[in-house]
């Protein structure tokens, strides 16, 4: 009996020293920072953290893979959007705390929106990178989205774009507060252009830039929120929160009181524990009854 004893407790170290392991895993949390945090879509917001989590899962698979292989096998075997992810995820280590935050959209004045919504991903209170979550108008589909080239050359500040409105003119993006108006992104000096259409056309995003130049920081703040609002209710958004429960199915965060939480399964290591305690409880109560019987 003694000896059936010290092998259950060593079973149960075991489950205990499992989760604490798993404890030491690195988070991943949201937190709603910023003036568009309530007017992006939900299903977006809420639910950024599972994507985060599940797309450095992807590329870190690819990475073990393919590690050792030549260029030719890199680029034709991994996935661009996970090539270019897979240094940044890399830097996640185990412990790491993980913050996504600062939700924003970029708001062309000249009619060309998608359904792209940014975030920034900080790591132990540094930054670590800037993404996307984009929804495909046509299928309605959600997919993370890194550009590395973005990530690189947007000159975000986390100090001073805490209320700012971003939106993006001539291929030009730009930040605004109720005092000054700044340049983040100039693609047009990194040799990006739009095509150039007929007269009349370029007459009109002329005329279009012109009259959102016009307005001040509360108008166009107006604008775009109204444009945003106005997005929640359209049907790619509707088809795109069914699409994203479909895939990540008991992951899929709904709630305002979920993505408080981060977003991530807390709570797991004390269930997991806790269960091999009941368990462990169950063998050893069942084992001494079995040995009184047959005393008996």
């Amino acid at each position: 009996m003694k000896k059936c004893s010290l092998v259950l407790i060593a079973i149960l170290l075991c489950i205990i020293g499992a989760d604490n392991r798993q404890v030491k895993a690195y988070s991943v949390k949201l937190q709603k920072d910023g003036i568009y945090a309530e007017v992006l879509p939900d299903l977006v917001v809420n639910n950024v953290t599972v994507l985060f989590e599940k797309e450095v899962k992807k590329a870190l698979k690819y990475y073990k893979k393919y590690k050792d292989a030549d260029t030719y096998t890199l680029a034709t075997k991994v996935p661009a959007e996970y090539l270019d992810f897979i240094p940044v995820a890399r830097k996640i280590q185990d412990s790491d705390e993980i913050i996504i935050r600062n939700p924003f959209y970029i708001y062309n004045v000249e009619g060309y929106n998608s359904y792209s919504y940014c975030f920034i991903a900080e790591k132990n209170g540094e930054r670590l990178c800037m993404f996307n979550v984009f929804i495909d108008q046509g299928m309605g589909e959600v997919s993370f989205r890194y550009d590395n080239i973005m990530d690189g050359h947007f000159l975000y500040d986390e100090e001073t774009m805490k209320d700012v409105i971003f939106y993006k003119m001539d291929n030009i993006t730009y930040v605004q507060t109720p005092e000054e108006t700044s340049v983040v992104w100039d693609q047009k000096q990194r040799g990006v252009h739009l095509m150039v259409g007929a007269d009349s056309y370029e007459a009109e995003m002329k005329a279009k830039r012109k009259a959102f130049k016009k307005k001040n920081y509360e108008e166009k703040k107006e604008e775009i929120f109204s444009y945003l609002n106005e997005n929640k209710d359209q049907k790619v958004i509707k088809e795109a929160e069914k699409n994203l429960k479909l895939e990540l199915k008991d992951d899929y965060i709904e709630t305002e009181k979920n993505t408080k939480e981060g977003g991530i399964g807390k709570g797991v290591s004390i269930v997991s524990a806790t269960a091999g305690v009941v368990v462990i409880v169950g063998i050893t109560t069942g084992i001494i009854f079995r040995k009184r019987r047959k005393r008996g």
